[in-house]
């Protein structure tokens, strides 16, 4: 039999209970109810009109005379809002406390853990909707602003902490990056010679904002991940006030490429907005170029002998413009290799370089046949990368060892010239006679350690400088003396060419004769 209890025992047993509940709860963290000041029986509605009422109240931008305090209170009062607005959230802390939410790692000890307060503002006032499972736009499409003078970024022209101070991309975006005063110096002024990147300058109180954050997030995955065309990357300018200024940024949001040292900075067009489609349309116009746009054999020919110093690559487009990759392959190996392009409808000199399908790339490593090495990988910016390098790698290698015809225009670039501190060795005639050609070949690898250049001559009119020098012969010229040896032996000896080459540049044999001014 049960024992009898007195009245009211049961209202008792139940306010015990409640209150362990409360001592637990408050043991256990912190009260999100009394941070807004709301009943636990408070409804979604009643959490919204607090928090309205507090944020603006305690927004950091509002107390400049006690900002340290406001942003304190403000960070308390979002996170206590973010998490009695959220369903699921609400249902653990009032189970479990804070204790509850940290170990579902969905709340925040030691502070605001969860959505960014200055972007849960934002959103909540009419900068955007709201999304994953909050209350969302809580205040029907009210739009707000504090409208704090001194600067286009807001804030007060405070540095760092206006209402747009928040860095809204982080690392959440695949392939921007989000840019600080420290990292921009590394990523942007100081890294310039192969520079190649597109900068979004925001705040992230524009009401914009979430479809530039869809646009740079397609931009990110397909432009920079996938094709490789560009890096990009973002600055907060209610963060980094001085660096926006610095820029000359002044309406926000701005989009702006950067190239290589010595190109200028190019902005995106203002009016009509940002969306990834005006992004993907305006990039490939101000991209940086350095590919050289080639119709004819003329142009090949003119164009190799520009800088010995790199290898010659030339690709095939089916295009009529120069595609983009292209245009970033050029800018990643500027000063490393020459890049060519040859467009849709130049089919006399694909024929003539022995391209019958495109898209090719071919390595020019004979400037008679205008032939050379193929690519045969898929043309994805990875593998076109790695072909590039290897054929740096493989002129530098040969570099000194082959032999080249002495042009007008290779001439005109400085070789043999008297600000040429070399050595040039001529052989005048064609040498296209597979002997000959071998033997030069041979006699520019055995020297090419030596300040010795060894060319061919075809042009007339550099024999007539050297007092008519036959077809087939052979002469060792100082430029910067302007002075000559001819050779009197065998020229398809390889010892005997040799040994002339090294008693004059060892300095035992003189050069007799000087060239014309003529």
């Amino acid at each position: 039999m049960l024992p009898k209890v007195w009245p009211g025992f049961h209202k008792a047993l139940l306010r015990g209970l409640l209150l362990l509940t409360l001592i637990n709860l408050s043991e256990a963290g912190k009260d999100f109810y009394r941070v807004l000041g709301v009943p636990r029986s408070a409804s979604l509605q009643q959490i919204k009109k607090a928090y309205r009422k507090l944020s603006l109240k305690w927004h950091p931008d509002k107390n400049q005379d006690k900002k340290e305090q406001a942003q304190k209170k403000f960070m308390a009062i979002s996170e206590a809002y973010e998490v009695l607005s959220d369903t699921e959230k609400k249902k653990i802390y009032d189970q479990h406390g804070e204790e509850g939410l940290k170990q579902n790692a969905g709340g925040g000890g030691g502070g605001f853990q969860g959505q960014d307060p200055f972007e849960m503002f934002r959103t909540f006032f009419g900068g955007g909707g709201g999304g994953g499972g909050r209350a969302g736009a809580g205040g029907e499409g009210m739009k707000f602003s504090f409208g704090a003078g001194g600067s286009p970024f807001g804030g007060g022209g405070s540095p760092g902490g206006g209402l747009g101070a928040s860095l809204m991309f982080g690392k959440t975006v695949h392939g921007v990056k989000e840019l600080s005063a420290k990292s921009w110096k590394s990523t942007v002024a100081e890294d310039s010679s192969r520079r190649n990147i597109v900068i979004l300058f925001y705040e992230s109180n524009l009401q914009e904002f979430r479809e530039l954050k869809q646009a740079m997030q397609e931009f990110g995955e397909r432009l920079v991940e996938s094709a490789g065309l560009v890096d990009a990357g973002v600055v907060s300018c209610g963060k980094h006030q001085n660096l926006c200024e610095q820029e000359g940024i002044k309406n926000l949001p701005a989009a702006v490429y950067y190239g290589p040292e010595g190109e200028k900075p190019k902005r995106h067009p203002q009016g009509g907005g940002i969306s990834f489609k005006s992004l993907s349309t305006w990039l490939p116009k101000v991209m940086a170029d350095y590919v050289k746009v080639l119709k004819s054999e003329l142009d090949v020919q003119q164009w190799l002998p520009k800088d010995d110093k790199v290898p010659h690559v030339v690709f095939f487009s089916d295009k009529k413009t120069t595609p983009p990759l292209m245009k970033a392959l050029s800018a990643e190996f500027k000063g490393r290799a020459a890049l060519g392009v040859v467009l849709a409808g130049s089919d006399d000199l694909a024929q003539k370089m022995g391209v019958r399908k495109r898209p090719a790339l071919v390595h020019v490593q004979d400037e008679e046949t205008l032939r050379g090495d193929g690519f045969d990988k898929e043309f994805k910016k990875e593998a076109l990368a790695r072909f590039l390098s290897r054929c740096v790698g493989k002129h530098r290698a040969q570099a000194g060892a082959v032999v080249k015809e002495l042009t007008s225009a290779r001439y005109t670039s400085g070789d043999c010239t008297p600000t040429d501190s070399n050595f040039c060795l001529l052989f005048f005639g064609d040498a296209g006679s597979s002997a000959m050609k071998t033997t030069l070949r041979s006699l520019a690898q055995r020297l090419k350690r030596d300040p010795v250049k060894v060319f061919f001559v075809k042009d007339v009119s550099f024999a007539r400088a050297f007092s008519g020098a036959s077809q087939g012969s052979v002469l060792l010229y100082r430029p910067k003396r302007r002075r000559f040896k001819r050779f009197s032996g065998d020229t398809s000896s390889l010892d005997e060419l040799a040994s002339f080459v090294d008693g004059a540049v060892g300095g035992g044999s003189p050069l007799p004769e000087q060239v014309s001014r003529s």
